[in-house]
């Protein structure tokens, strides 16, 4: 049987109703009074329930969504590993450092041996054999981190919203926002820094992520002028020397630009566990 009186104006609380029996051994003041108590926070007045369990919550329970605190922490625990994800993103991240990072060392060799511009035979064809060696390894650890990232950032962003918070987008769009051709130039970095900003990230937060997209852009860039003196290097051997400084310069910043990947992921990392247990202790 529906509460009467006032309550049953209320949509939400308007679902919770009290056994008959329960109401005959009662009365009605001290019935409604029972009612209306959060069961969490007795001294706070309900502003609705629990779309999962028909509990009333009030306004603190309600800072993790429209659940009690209790079912919001099962749902959370209910997700997939946010940390494992991240391990493994930071792992490959850390494996791509390296092999850029000696793509780098290989680049600079290189320049040391060259001679008025040009190499030596049997130094190239030892740059060569390295580069060959160096370069299935990076673009796979290079591959792997990115998918381990992006499955990473659909759930950081997935359990941000299921805390209640708003990181200013979707799961999906987290993702799609890296495929699209000229807003995957900055539209990632809101998605990440709007997530670390609804996890209660600091400017030292913030700043790292700027650091972050600021070496991954940058060094893209450089990787793209490497790429187009190597493929004038035919018609002007002479920017052998320009071609080899380009590669050494967007290794070396997109290895950092990894570094700090894993830094921000680490970082992220802490502020959700730190919201989780917030939940934890209101449950």
């Amino acid at each position: 049987m529906a509460l009467p009186g006032p309550l049953c104006a209320t949509p939400r609380i308007a679902r919770y109703s009290v056994r008959l029996d329960s109401l005959k051994m009662i009365s009605a003041p001290a019935a409604m009074a029972r009612a209306v108590a959060c069961p969490e926070h007795p001294t706070f007045q309900p502003v609705g329930t629990c779309s999962r369990c028909g509990r009333f919550v009030c306004a603190r329970c309600e800072t993790w969504g429209d659940c009690c605190a209790a079912c919001e922490y099962r749902r959370l625990r209910e997700l997939p590993s946010l940390r494992v994800r991240g391990y493994l993103a930071q792992a490959f991240l850390a494996l791509a450092a390296v092999g850029l990072s000696l793509g780098a060392a290989l680049d600079g060799w290189l320049i040391s041996h060259l001679h008025g511009g040009m190499a030596s035979s049997g130094a190239s064809g030892t740059y060569d054999r390295l580069s060959a060696l160096l370069a299935m390894p990076t673009l796979v650890a290079a591959g792997l981190s990115a998918l381990f990232f992006l499955r990473w950032l659909h759930l950081a962003v997935r359990t941000a919203k299921m805390l209640g918070l708003e990181p200013g987008t979707t799961p999906a769009w987290a993702v799609a926002w890296w495929f699209i051709p000229l807003a995957h130039l900055y539209d990632p970095y809101l998605v990440v820094r709007g997530l670390c900003l609804s996890l209660g990230g600091a400017r030292k937060t913030s700043a790292a992520v700027t650091a972050w997209w600021t070496a991954w852009v940058l060094g893209g860039a450089a990787w793209l002028v490497q790429l187009y003196l190597f493929q004038t290097l035919d018609s002007e051997p002479l920017l052998l020397t320009s071609a080899l400084l380009a590669g050494f310069t967007a290794q070396l910043i997109l290895a950092l630009g990894a570094l700090l990947g894993m830094a921000v992921i680490g970082q992220v990392q802490a502020l959700t566990d730190e919201c989780v247990e917030d939940v934890a202790e209101a449950a």
